[in-house]
């Protein structure tokens, strides 16, 4: 996967690497919660990846930028409605491998 130049400055391999940045450290400090009941699979809001990464203090590109980058993640597998593990609402997250 080459470079691809974006919008201020942002390259997709830097995008993707901040996101996991800011979605590691906001999941190990619970301020992020994974939504999947299946061990395997990470379940996100990308919202709170990147709420979570203000608070944190890890730069991320603006919400749309960072969608376009993060689709081409090799992890990345789709885009779902998904219960918490507890039966909590539906939530859209967008699913990952772990």
């Amino acid at each position: 996967m080459g470079e691809l130049k974006m919008q201020g400055g942002w390259t997709q391999d830097l995008m993707i690497e901040r996101f996991w940045s800011a979605a590691n450290k906001g999941l190990e400090g619970e301020v992020i919660k994974n939504h999947s009941i299946d061990p395997k699979l990470l379940a996100i809001r990308l919202v709170a990846v990147h709420a979570a990464a203000e608070q944190l203090g890890v730069e991320l590109p603006p919400v749309y930028l960072l969608r376009k980058a993060v689709r081409r993640c090799p992890r990345f597998l789709r885009i779902r409605w998904v219960r918490g593990p507890k039966g909590t609402r539906a939530v859209s997250c967008w699913i990952f491998k772990r």
